[in-house]
């Protein structure tokens, strides 16, 4: 390959007025990020066609099926693994609110960390329903947000609306990191129940295997030295 030197670039640069410059950048940025997305979906596309021919093992959760949905970089080892990105430890390629692989009540326990508030707020009625169809009666669900309540704490102490903005509205660093509802004890509480989960209660992270998670759930954000919990964890049973 012939390697243009970046003297000679420098100088064709320089020759460019600062409208065609700023017009190529933008064009640049825009090829970029088109060819990320590209890239991105062709591994998806090509991880769930591997997985039809070859699917993971789970056969080792027999007696017992705990879903993580949404896992992102999570493994934990006793749980079958939820994705819309083909991580290497992802059983299934997927939305995590259309889960046709699993039967009417055949799941265990769900566990969804920081997922439910990236639907938006006219979904998350939808989302649990099928959330709570697929669990079994006894079966939990156990979820982790973002804390409104914990959120307005910062804000009240640091009056800086952007010691928040990203924990409230989310990253925003692509077109699925977005957050279109808030949740709090009070309405979280409500979403579950009217999904026909009862007995809604706090769960606390590393009180056991089956709690102990590196991800939000646990994530503390430092605002001018201080540790501020940001995550709400609720759990609850369908009967």
């Amino acid at each position: 390959m012939i390697k243009v030197p970046c003297v000679f670039l420098n100088k064709i640069k320089k020759t460019l007025s600062p409208s065609t410059r700023t017009w190529l950048r933008h064009y640049y940025n825009n090829f970029t990020k088109t060819f990320k997305s590209i890239s991105t979906h062709r591994e998806i596309i090509f991880k769930k066609i591997y997985l039809k021919i070859k699917p993971m093992d789970i056969s080792g959760r027999k007696g017992s099926v705990f879903v993580n949905l949404g896992c992102g970089l999570t493994n934990h080892p006793r749980f079958i693994n939820i994705d819309g990105y083909p991580h290497p430890h992802i059983h299934y390629v997927s939305r995590i609110d259309r889960l046709s692989m699993f039967a009417h009540n055949s799941v265990d326990l769900i566990y969804a960390s920081h997922c439910l508030e990236h639907f938006k707020y006219g979904e998350v009625d939808r989302v649990l329903d099928e959330w709570h169809r697929v669990i079994k009666p006894g079966g939990i669900i156990r979820l982790s947000v973002p804390d409104i309540d914990k959120l307005i704490d910062i804000y009240n102490d640091t009056n800086d609306p952007d010691d928040i903005v990203p924990q409230l509205m989310g990253g925003q660093n692509n077109k699925y990191n977005y957050h279109y509802v808030v949740f709090n004890g009070l309405n979280l509480k409500k979403y579950l129940n009217r999904a026909g989960f009862v007995g809604v209660q706090e769960w606390i992270p590393g009180s056991c295997d089956l709690t102990t998670f590196d991800d939000f759930s646990v994530y503390h954000k430092v605002v001018n030295g201080k540790n501020y919990p940001i995550s709400l964890n609720l759990e609850a049973k369908k009967v």
